[in-house]
């Protein structure tokens, strides 16, 4: 019964303020993120949208309004649990202690965190960081991955915050820190559209292996069941093979580059099992 009054609650607060309300992130490409006024784009973006035709169905009305809600790391779990948005269409990574609070769809990717360097420092493997400091974006999975890293290799480095992606980014092109951990693509954009990207490497090891998912509200069964029938759907048409060509193959904003040239193992596997099943 309490799951099954939460998703009525969902449905019904759509209908009530005649709107879907859809949270991402501004900052994070390839998988959300805008261009001056413009509506958000990116891979998480593109499988959100069939899943919005799905809410419009589902409240009985086409032409249901949709708001994109720019959403902050500290401040996506509460908009979710306070019904000020319906879903997160951004880079949110499915882990144990997120679960506590809100759930997620079936991963829409396999993502895995990384290190970015200056290459004039001549560091090549994540090794080389020992004793160094490694700056991280407040709220995310980065800490968890550095400490746990760490403790498996023996490992010793310090930690330092940082508010959000450009404020982090400007550590490490200061010298404040050695390293800038974040999700390995989304690093890998933000680095593809400076001016001097060849000024920076990411190091090859991954310090973690994390799931990106759609997420939405805490024992919303109906919704977890529209929103994965959605994906499952993306995936065996091939509209979501068609939107990792278009987010991963191809440069993200105008004049950058192309973020990787095959799709990773994981991901594929993903989309297989969804074709398969």
């Amino acid at each position: 019964m309490p799951q099954w009054a939460q998703a009525q609650a969902t449905l019904e607060k759509i209908k009530s303020r005649g709107q879907i309300n859809v949270g991402y992130r501004a900052n994070s490409a390839p998988f959300s993120f805008h261009q001056t006024a413009e509506k958000p784009l990116g891979y998480s973006i593109e499988f959100c949208k069939p899943i919005i035709e799905r809410l419009r169905q589902a409240a009985g009305n086409p032409n249901l309004r949709v708001r994109y809600i720019e959403t902050y790391v500290d401040a996506r779990t509460r908009l979710l649990s306070e019904g000020s948005v319906d879903l997160l269409c951004e880079n949110v990574t499915d882990t144990p202690e997120r679960r506590a609070r809100m759930d997620f769809s079936t991963p829409i990717f396999i993502e895995g965190v990384q290190v970015a360097v200056r290459t004039k420092d001549k560091l090549s493997a994540l090794d080389q960081l020992q004793g160094k400091s490694i700056v991280g974006i407040a709220g995310t999975t980065v800490v968890p991955a550095l400490d746990l890293y760490a403790q498996q290799h023996s490992l010793k480095w310090q930690h330092a915050k940082a508010v959000n992606a450009d404020a982090a980014l400007g550590q490490l092109q200061l010298g404040w820190v050695a390293g800038y951990a974040r999700d390995g693509v989304a690093l890998a954009a933000q680095l593809a559209s400076l001016p001097n990207a060849g000024d920076y490497l990411i190091l090859p090891e991954r310090l973690s292996v994390e799931p990106i998912a759609i997420a939405y509200r805490k024992g919303d069964a109906a919704m977890g069941d529209l929103v994965n029938a959605s994906i499952k759907e993306s995936i065996r048409s091939g509209a979501a093979q068609g939107w990792y060509e278009q987010w991963f193959l191809k440069p993200v904003k105008p004049g950058g580059k192309p973020l990787t040239s095959v799709m990773p193992a994981e991901t594929k596997a993903l989309f297989d099992a969804a074709k398969a099943n």
